[in-house]
């Protein structure tokens, strides 16, 4: 147990140095190199995609920095240009639901006071790549995390072929954490199908981690299918419907169900909110 938790903290430091380092050189990019990147689309909304996306790096900077006074104020200053017209128009219906819930998300870390610092980054760097997915939809930082993933898949089969479990089991959680890092700005780029089938592996292999008797078959056909998982999430993969299923088929069909109706009740509660403020005046 001591290992374990030893392996997971040691796991944690490393791949949080490698996360930080990309992020942070990304809010340290000139103004040139950021425009060289890539391009807002629309010019009528390319100022406020613009500044939504330097809110979110500002946050992100101050996060990382301990400043969480500051960091209270670029949540509200990210809201702000989130709300404008000019960026939601730019979005589809399930990026302004997957982005308003990372906002919300940060607003929840920042302002509780039992939230660790780990939960304050982790959830400013969600923000920050759904950010910048938006205002360079060709040239996403979010791709850059694919070596992490990748390394992470690689551990997890070196744990199984070692035959440790916790060591396995731990893996899984850090690969989550690194996932869920950057799971709001995948499905900002479009990614629907393939973070659905990202969530069901991932789900899939913890389980196989947390089970005391396992079927090693098991554990080996899922671990099988976790390179070809994440080269159709990163775009590496020329057919991703050529993986091999290793859930039920009704699993996905669930998870896509559940997506969907979140994405309705949330509209049905901003167009609640919106009716209301209008009579409130």
């Amino acid at each position: 147990m001591i290992w374990s938790q030893a392996f997971r903290g040691v796991l944690r430091v490393v791949s949080g140095v490698v996360l930080s380092m990309v992020l942070l050189l990304s809010v340290c990019f000139p103004p040139g190199i950021a425009e060289a990147r890539d391009q807002p689309k629309s010019t009528s909304n390319a100022k406020e995609i613009e500044e939504l996306d330097r809110a979110a790096a500002m946050l992100y900077r101050d996060v990382m920095d301990g400043n969480i006074e500051k960091a209270r104020s670029d949540v509200a200053e990210v809201s702000r240009w989130f709300s404008t017209g000019q960026v939601q128009a730019a979005l589809s219906v399930e990026a302004i639901h997957v982005l308003s819930g990372s906002i919300l998300e940060v607003q929840q870390a920042t302002q509780s006071v039992q939230a660790s610092p780990d939960e304050w980054v982790k959830a400013a760097a969600n923000l920050r790549l759904a950010a910048d997915a938006i205002a360079h939809p060709r040239q996403p930082l979010w791709q850059q995390y694919y070596k992490i993933l990748k390394e992470d898949i690689s551990g997890l089969n070196s744990q199984f072929a070692k035959g440790n479990m916790k060591g396995f089991a731990a893996g899984a959680t850090v690969l989550e954490d690194h996932y869920e890092t950057i799971r709001t700005a995948a499905l900002i780029s479009g990614k629907t199908t393939e973070v659905v089938r990202a969530d069901s592996w991932i789900s899939y292999v913890k389980g196989l981690g947390n089970q005391q008797n396992v079927d090693a078959s098991a554990i080996r056909g899922a671990l099988e299918q976790g390179n070809p998982t994440f080269n159709a999430l990163f775009g590496r993969e020329k057919d991703a419907t050529a993986l091999a299923p290793f859930i039920p088929y009704e699993s996905e069909r669930r998870a896509e169900l559940a997506i969907g109706l979140t994405i309705l009740l949330t509209l049905v509660y901003v167009g609640y909110r919106k009716y209301r403020s209008r009579f409130s005046l």
